[in-house]
């Protein structure tokens, strides 16, 4: 992203899907689901890039 823009409420929701996608990524792989765990955890990491760019 390359243009720099204030937040909006997209931002917030993004900020939310990270935090809980990481908690459920965590949560996944406590209770054994080690292959869901892993696709949740690249949704996480894809949601945590987009906010780098954002806020980078």
């Amino acid at each position: 992203m390359t243009n720099k823009t204030s937040p909006d409420l997209g931002d917030l929701v993004i900020v939310l899907l990270a935090s809980t996608l990481a908690g459920l990524r965590d949560r996944l792989d406590d209770d054994g689901f080690s292959q869901a765990s892993e696709f949740v955890a690249d949704l996480t990491l894809r949601c945590d890039g987009w906010l780098e760019e954002v806020t980078g």
